[in-house]
């Protein structure tokens, strides 16, 4: 009997597993055959985020729709927010999005010496949720969440271990 309370309280004192929304996933470009590490996330409407390093220091987040049969309104980049932060819907230096019928881009920093300075970044890897907000091509809204549990580990994997990131969490 004292064996069997022992194990009954370690089963209640040991954490549950939690599942991993972000993983990390190689694209190779098959022009140049150069591969890319991008940290990457896909939410329960289908629609995906991946944050990465292009081949000149830039670091990226694509926004990307779903399989559905609706289109981004690329005049109008999509508006995100992290938590309760400010909705925003640019790049850093209040540089506007890229824009795709498929996929909106923003340009969260550039490296230097192995150092970003991106606050834009730092409340990703230290956020809990991303929403999304978009106008569709043919009218209309829609919105989707992701959650940012596991965005820290795959960007730190992604972006390089000894990456230092400047800037203030807000």
């Amino acid at each position: 009997m004292k064996c069997l309370k022992i194990f009954l309280i370690t089963i209640i004192i040991i954490p549950l597993p939690v599942h991993a929304e972000w993983q990390v996933v190689t694209h190779t470009n098959t022009d140049n055959d150069i591969s890319t590490e991008v940290a990457y996330s896909v939410n329960d409407d289908g629609y995906s985020m991946e944050i990465y390093k292009d081949n000149n220091g830039v670091v990226r987040l694509r926004f990307s729709m779903n399989k559905n049969h609706h289109r981004l309104d690329a005049e109008n980049c999509p508006t995100y927010q992290i938590d309760r932060l400010e909705p925003q819907n640019r790049s850093i230096n209040d540089a506007a999005c890229i824009g795709h019928k498929k996929w909106g881009e923003f340009i969260l920093g550039y490296l230097i010496d192995n150092e970003i300075n991106s606050e834009l970044l730092l409340n990703i890897m230290r956020g809990n949720n991303i929403h999304y907000r978009f106008r569709l091509q043919n009218s209309g809204y829609a919105e989707t969440t992701f959650s940012l549990a596991g965005s820290s580990n795959a960007l730190t994997r992604a972006l390089g271990e000894h990456l230092n990131i400047v800037g203030n969490r807000r």
